[in-house]
């Protein structure tokens, strides 16, 4: 039995032992996007705590999938600034996306002269943006001895 062991042991060292490396499968990754965009606050102002009806509470945003809006973020009328007509807006979040050519959407959200809310038709981006993977980086080639 002892000779059996070394034998099994020596056998062992001699081919040598396959590495295994855990893997973890890539997920859904975040993508850091920025829009900007300008609005015009002359008919509309910005809601506030002393404007109530007949203002623009916020700004959704996102991209369409088909005819399909999926909305990344929605931001308040903070994100734009100026002191003259249209403001500069700008607004960033982390998401999704799926890969592929995307049209990007913007809508401005509303409270109406009777105080209902609701929403402008979404206005798009004149040219798509691509979403791509990156390439991989730091690849190690293990060898199995």
């Amino acid at each position: 039995m002892k000779r059996l062991s070394v034998l099994l042991i020596s056998l062992m060292l001699t081919v040598g032992c396959a590495k295994h490396i855990p893997v973890t499968p890539p997920g859904n990754v975040d993508f850091a996007i920025t829009v900007t965009w300008n609005y015009n606050f002359t008919n509309f102002a910005q809601c506030s705590g002393t404007v109530t009806k007949g203002c623009i509470s916020g700004f959704t945003w996102g991209y369409l999938q088909g005819s399909t809006q999926v909305p990344l973020h929605t931001v308040s009328t903070t994100a734009c600034t100026g002191s003259t007509q249209p403001e500069s807006c700008t607004d960033t979040t982390n998401s999704q996306l799926p890969m592929g050519s995307l049209t990007g959407y913007i809508a401005a959200n509303f409270v109406d002269n009777s105080g209902n809310p609701g929403s402008t038709p979404v206005v798009t981006t004149a040219t798509p943006t691509t979403v791509t993977a990156d390439l991989p980086t730091n690849f190690i080639w293990l060898s199995v001895k």
